[in-house]
């Protein structure tokens, strides 16, 4: 979701999903390549490559 984004606009995006998630205790589903960023929005992830071989 932030692949095509600056740094800049990313760092504005993570915060105000951050900040949403703090004031409304939100879930978040994200999928994404990026997993830094997924490790700290998440509790927990599955990677592409797992689900398949199943």
């Amino acid at each position: 979701m932030t692949a095509m984004l600056d740094a800049s606009t990313t760092a504005a995006l993570v915060g105000v999903v951050e900040e949403y998630r703090a004031e409304t205790g939100a879930g978040l589903l994200a999928v994404g390549h990026d997993p830094v960023l997924l490790a700290r929005w998440c509790d927990r992830t599955t990677h592409w490559d797992e689900i398949v071989k199943h």
